[in-house]
């Protein structure tokens, strides 16, 4: 028989009724908000997979939903797998959780998973439903499982970010649509947020201040932004926003962080363990702004956060870079996945190896529905990225704000949102063409927040290109040095209590790294490998 143990209930709570248990939020066919309890009640007649495909397809939102049947367990993820949900074999059937700590309880014996260790030293997740745990799977974006009680097995993705067609409405049309569904979104946005307090993290960007200003645009006036780091460009271009906007803006200066026995801190581990999971690199990005403002009590108990994630990757930022074949050939290969996606730290030969045959067997199971694409555009990379980088990496970010108990809304993963831009030519797409026009037309000069001197504006293509030929060819210590300038979150003070705490257990450093980010997964990485010894996957 099947067992289910649920356990995190941060910011979002899981709500049972009768067989049904569902996590997040929901709008309906008509765009509708919907309360957990309303959410249940869409699932009342579903009876097996295929039924439950249809009512998926008809609804948006971010959730995870478990429904008991007589022969098992039918489990339904959202297209981005907002909330992934861990699973294994288990006696006669299967056990599912939420949370990797209620497998260690069990009498037996974890592995480490070492072949999925250099995807998630390189790029900061586990590809497919493995994680770093060798009998422990994950739920997939936008995927149905079915749990049967004799342990078989079965899978069945519903959701892919692939175009049917590519529009032919002209510029001036397809401008004029946008700024509709920018409408519709907010609308949406509002509708959701129920009156409480939006917490937007606004970065220099043009994604988080979007949505600053669709506040802004609808009159909702209950609005707080903040960002952090130490003092740069970009911080105050945040404060500029939002002193045009007129919305209270909080700065938290993360040089002034506490940061002595990080690796020990329980809330922390707590921390790690939540949004890691056993499959990703728990970002620290927001983690320390966010806990101050609920520490000294900055924001209201109630409020919903509003993050960028993923706005401008939809819109096309990564078309031109990773996704773009050349025109020789129709799809990317692994390799080139590699090269675009991986590359925290320089891999060596066997590394690149094993996650080229890893990448291989990803897409020996893909088996996508009827799309287009062309010469130069690789439909199937970008659903690719959807459901593991954006899933796993960028989107799984978000976890900071459920765990110190806040619930957030993305409007920039909006159903009417992605359906826009997944139809769209790839000239409208590359360097998100169309979106940063609108964005600068319909919000930022109308509004007092275009700011030419922000460091945003597009450099010429052949600029752009030129640069990612070349920087393979830079000696590693200028880029190190480079590292350190750029480093406004202030990952080198914080990646150095790691390096302490993995130091402390003979670990060797890699000797290149691009980005911080590889220290922090090698570290994350190895406190599971330790765990698994002391039979405790949770910290």
């Amino acid at each position: 028989m099947n067992t289910v143990n649920l356990r995190l209930n941060n910011g979002f709570e899981w709500v049972t009724s009768k067989n049904i248990t569902f996590k997040g939020y929901l709008f309906d066919n008509d765009g509708h908000f919907l309360t957990p309890d309303e959410a249940v009640s869409l699932f009342q007649t579903v009876d097996g997979m295929a039924l439950l495909e249809e009512v998926l397809k008809q609804i948006d939102g971010i959730f995870s939903l478990i429904i008991d049947l007589p022969e098992g367990t039918l489990i339904a993820t959202d297209p981005i797998g907002g909330f992934p949900l861990l699973y294994t074999r288990a006696g006669t059937g299967w056990q599912v959780s939420d949370d990797a700590g209620v497998f260690a309880r069990q009498d037996r014996a974890w592995s480490f998973n070492e072949d999925a260790q250099p995807e998630f030293l390189a790029a900061g997740f586990v590809l497919g439903n493995e994680t770093l745990v060798q009998e422990i799977h994950r739920t997939q974006a936008g995927e149905i499982l079915f749990l049967h009680h004799n342990k078989k097995i079965e899978q069945k993705t519903y959701y892919w970010f692939l175009p049917e067609y590519f529009t032919n409405r002209s510029k001036t049309r397809l401008k004029h649509d946008l700024k509709d569904v920018f409408q519709n979104v907010t609308t949406r946005l509002i509708d959701s947020l129920q009156g409480k307090a939006a917490i937007v993290p606004l970065s220099g960007g043009y994604d988080s201040r979007l949505i600053a200003c669709m506040l802004k645009k609808a009159d909702y006036d209950q609005v707080v932004c903040f960002t952090y780091g130490k003092s740069n460009k970009e911080s105050e271009v945040s404060k500029k926003v939002a002193e045009a906007l007129g919305f209270q803006w909080i700065f938290v200066d993360y040089n002034d962080i506490d940061i002595q026995g990080l690796t020990k801190d329980p809330v922390f581990l707590d921390y790690c363990s939540y949004v890691g999971n056993i499959s990703s690199m728990p970002y620290l990005q927001e983690y320390f702004a966010v806990k101050h403002l609920k520490e000294h009590k900055l924001i209201p108990e109630d409020s919903i956060y509003i993050p960028g994630h993923i706005g401008d990757n939809i819109a096309g930022s990564y078309v031109e870079k990773t996704i773009r074949t050349g025109g020789n050939h129709p799809c990317n290969s692994s390799s080139d996945i590699r090269k675009g996606y991986f590359n925290f730290l320089h891999l060596s030969a066997d590394q690149k190896s094993i996650i080229d045959l890893r990448l291989e067997k990803w897409f020996h199971s893909y088996d996508p529905p009827g799309y287009v694409s062309d010469n130069c555009y690789d439909s199937t990379t970008e659903d690719w990225a959807l459901k593991e980088r954006l899933s796993k990496f960028i989107f799984n970010s978000a976890g900071v704000f459920s765990f110190f108990g806040y619930q957030c809304r993305f409007p920039l993963f909006d159903d009417e949102f992605r359906n826009f831009f997944r139809t769209l030519p790839y000239a409208f797409r590359k360097h998100k063409a169309l979106y940063d026009e609108v964005l600068s037309e319909a919000f930022f000069n109308p509004m007092g927040v275009h700011f030419p001197e922000d460091g945003m504006t597009k450099k010429p293509l052949r600029f752009k290109n030129i640069k990612d030929k070349i920087r393979f060819m830079v000696p590693y210590a200028i880029l190190k040095n480079r590292l350190r300038k750029r480093d406004y979150i202030c990952y080198q003070r914080f990646t150095e209590e790691m390096i302490k705490d993995l130091s402390v257990q003979g670990v060797k450093m890699p000797k290149k790294i691009n980005s911080y980010n590889a220290l922090i997964c090698l570290w994350y990485s190895h406190l599971i490998k330790r765990n698994l010894t002391d039979r405790d996957l949770s910290n």
